[in-house]
């Protein structure tokens, strides 16, 4: 799947669309697919973090282990040599966790609460997070490869739609603005339900029993009186 492909299928939502004549494809169009991956990521760490979950080990710098580059939504860290949680807390109360390794923020640096058992600088914090998708650097270059591809249509919506906004086409606009938003629903439902027999020390999710965002009637054209 690479932008150019996804291109292809965009200029198909209207015989306006011009192709290399309405956006710049190696470089404003090529923008406009990896936002859109981007966006796709963004939210999926809304939804489940854990679809696009990565990790990273990092090294202290002073003053202290850098955010990793790579991450949307951090969700834990550990103490690389034992495994143990360390916490997150604010830093007007670095007491707050007294006893357990804690960290606050100060802008893209974690840096220790200092209080006795808390990270040091020997120590390397492995982070755990929701990650942002790697841009595709040409047309050419597929996009990343973790995004489900039976999901490529809400890609090919999103730059169909800057084509038409851009053209002027703002009715045309709103049209492809109503299947984006339907293949939209179906991304979050995959989300969703993606994995049901997760199990764990602290209990199971009942299968098909996960609080849903995505009504069961949305999933349909016009709507459902189904529901469940």
């Amino acid at each position: 799947m690479t932008p150019a492909e996804l291109f292809v299928d965009a200029y198909a939502k209207s015989k306006k669309n011009q192709p290399g004549k309405i956006a710049a494809e190696g470089t404003e169009l090529l923008g406009v697919a990896n936002r859109a991956l981007r966006s796709a990521f963004l939210v999926a760490a809304r939804v489940n973090p854990f679809y696009y979950m990565d990790e990273d080990d990092v090294t202290y710098s002073a003053p202290g282990w850098a955010r990793p580059a790579a991450a949307e939504a951090i969700y834990r860290i550990e103490l690389n040599a034992t495994g143990n949680e360390v916490v997150v807390v604010p830093f007007d109360d670095r007491a707050a966790e007294s006893g357990t390794p804690a960290v606050y923020r100060s802008g893209g640096i974690f840096k220790s609460a200092g209080n006795a058992g808390d990270p040091e600088s020997t120590d390397d914090l492995r982070f755990f997070f929701s990650r942002i998708p790697t841009d595709a650097a040409t047309t050419a270059t597929p996009m990343d490869t973790a995004y489900p591809v039976a999901y490529r249509e809400l890609l090919v919506l999103e730059i169909a739609i800057y084509l038409a906004r851009k053209d002027g086409r703002m009715d045309e606009a709103d049209i492809l603005k109503g299947e984006r938003d339907s293949w939209l629903q179906m991304y979050l439902a995959h989300l969703e339900h993606e994995v049901l027999n997760e199990r764990g020390r602290w209990g199971q999710l009942e299968p098909f029993r996960v609080p849903s965002l995505v009504p069961i009637s949305s999933l349909f054209q016009g709507g459902s009186s189904v529901e469940v």
